[in-house]
Formats: structure tokens, sequence, C-alpha cells
């Protein structure tokens, strides 16, 4: 998603852009999101009966939520690795078990390069 100059982030960039940079805090505001929106379906299935119709929509419609939010999450760690100036291949250790959390409040917590980089200019930005 190639961006004009001046032309400012929205929350499609947000969630599905790959390109330019994401630093810490809308990184983990978009994580906490998509916890609280699988959080929130998961609770709603957790409290209707088996037998009740509802229950096979809401089931649906966890893994629906869940689908979308594995590949926004990819792409908003994309753009948080790119604001970091590492290599995509550390995406990778999101998804082993052992080091997936660690992984995760590192990304949070590292700061991002100062200034440009490879990736654009300015964080939180698609690149120009």
């Amino acid at each position: 998603m190639a961006a004009a100059e001046g032309q400012r982030p929205n929350l499609t960039w947000l969630f599905f852009g790959w390109s330019g940079r994401l630093s810490r805090a809308p990184f983990a505001l978009g994580w906490a999101f998509w916890l609280m929106l699988l959080s929130a379906t998961l609770a709603r299935i957790m409290t209707l009966p088996k037998e009740d119709p509802a229950f096979l929509f809401w089931a649906f419609m966890f893994f629906g939520v869940a689908i979308v939010s594995t590949v926004s999450t990819i792409m908003m760690t994309v753009k948080r690795l790119h604001d970091m100036n590492l290599p995509l291949a550390l995406i990778i250790c999101l998804f082993i078990p052992a080091i997936s959390f660690f992984a995760l409040v590192a990304f949070m917590v590292w700061p991002g390069t100062p200034g440009p980089n490879d990736y654009g200019r300015l964080p939180d930005r698609p690149k120009d």
C-alpha cells in the first residue's frame, strides 16, 4: 500500500498494511484490540448452552475473528520489525510456542530506530 507524500495512516493500514513503520504504542493497542475481541466472542460462547442455535453463530464468529486477527497481527508485526530495522524472518518467533510470549513482549518494549531507516522516514506511517 503505497502512500502519497504526507498521507496520514488509517485503520486499514494499521491493521492490514505491510509497508511502513509501526511504533510500540499502536502495536500494543492493536494486539489489545484483537485480544479483547477474541475474548468477548469466547466469553459469549462459554455462556451459551450447546443446544442454543446462537452457540453455532458465536462459534463461527470466534473462528472468523481468529483468522482475521491472525492476519492482522502478522501485518502489524511486519511493520513493527520495520520500525526496529530488523529482518522479517524474526516474525517466525511469534509462532514458536517456547519463545512467542517473550518475542511479543520484546516487540512491545524494544524501541524503534530513531530517525529514518530502510522502511520509512517516520514511524506510524506507510512508507513514502
